[in-house]
């Protein structure tokens, strides 16, 4: 009687089509995940001013005495900070003056991504020409240095510009090489009711 040889795969070779499925998957990973533009990260920190605008006119007035004591009548504020440079937080503070002493509050925060790479702010809705300044970091309560924006209960918010750019490949600043509309972006806070304006350029 014969017996019948059974087909069948050696566990060398499952092992190599093991490993070939998830070198493609990897690929496939990589090349379909999309890619954070920097007219992405200009929207998403322009929600964050919306946000900040809308509670500061939800929460009302700041009475006297705490607007003395903190030398503002700002009820919310957007402050910057680089915990690990590039990358750029932005956080959002409610001022809670309910309690004793008044306190900043952190409600909300948002990094830039990896992609893009925070090059510069200025004061104003102004182009890529306007002076300009680099330093990123600020604190609570509000110094003289860094990016901080400031909304207050009448629906007014400081009016700043931000400048983003695709982050180049040592990490270090903008890539100049690429389609022109996925580059540079640019942020423009209004004053009147913190109103919002995006550009894929720095014009």
């Amino acid at each position: 009687m014969r017996r019948s040889r059974q087909a069948g795969f050696t566990l060398t070779e499952l092992l190599v089509v093991v490993t070939i499925i998830g070198v493609l998957v990897s690929m496939a990973i990589v090349y379909m995940r999309p890619r954070v533009r920097p007219i992405d990260v200009a929207m998403r920190l322009g929600d964050l001013v919306h946000e900040a605008g809308r509670r500061a006119i939800a929460l009302g007035p700041v009475s006297a005495n705490v607007a003395v004591a903190l030398q503002t009548k700002a009820r919310t504020l957007i402050l910057a900070d680089q915990p690990a440079p590039p990358a750029v937080r932005f956080t959002l503070y409610v001022l809670q003056d309910n309690v004793t002493p008044p306190i900043w509050q952190s409600a909300q925060t948002y990094t830039t991504d990896r992609n893009v790479y925070a090059d510069h702010w200025a004061d104003g809705a102004v182009d890529g020409t306007a002076p300009s300044q680099a330093t990123w970091t600020s604190a609570v309560p509000p110094s003289t240095t860094g990016f901080l924006v400031k909304c207050f209960p009448d629906g007014t918010c400081d009016s700043k510009t931000v400048f983003f750019c695709r982050m180049n490949t040592a990490g270090t600043g903008c890539d100049p090489t690429g389609p022109a509309f996925e580059l540079r972006a640019k942020l423009s806070i209004m004053r009147l009711g913190g109103a919002i304006g995006t550009r894929t350029d720095w014009n």
